[in-house]
């Protein structure tokens, strides 16, 4: 029990808290317990602790890739290129796979969007890719 010290007129008196409910309470005042009812404050005055807290803007500049064309094979992911299965010249159907794209420890195969010559292959073998980047163009 935590004892404490008052000087009232001059007189000092030891006191502890001895029992605590509330509103009321039991303090022992030089060994003697005194039942005490507390009356509420009616005006709490107390402020509050307000943080204003900022937080931080973060801005993000990813390049401008260029707009897919009819025949262009985009990237539908950020990811890898693993393993190109064509190159320039190459016949390929709606469908056929052209490309092996690794994105979180898996392997996406990515097919020809229509039917033609392979007249170019924009990316290699380890590359990374953005998500919409131009990976392959068939021509007719």
């Amino acid at each position: 029990m935590k004892k404490y010290k008052f000087k009232i007129n001059g007189q000092t008196f030891e006191t502890s808290i001895k029992e605590y409910k509330g509103t009321s309470a039991v303090v022992t005042v030089n060994g003697v317990d005194i039942p005490i009812e507390i009356e509420p404050q009616k005006n709490n005055n107390i402020p509050k602790l307000v943080r204003n807290i900022k937080k931080p803007t973060v801005s993000i500049q990813t390049p401008k890739l260029p707009k897919a064309s009819t025949g262009d094979v985009i990237a539908p992911i950020p990811g890898t290129v693993v393993k190109i299965l064509v190159k320039e010249g190459d016949f390929v159907n709606e469908g056929d796979p052209i490309m092996i794209l690794e994105a979180m420890k898996m392997e996406s195969e990515i097919n020809a969007t229509s039917t033609g010559r392979i007249t170019s292959v924009k990316v290699k073998e380890g590359e990374a890719v953005q998500e919409e980047q131009i990976l392959v163009h068939i021509g007719d």
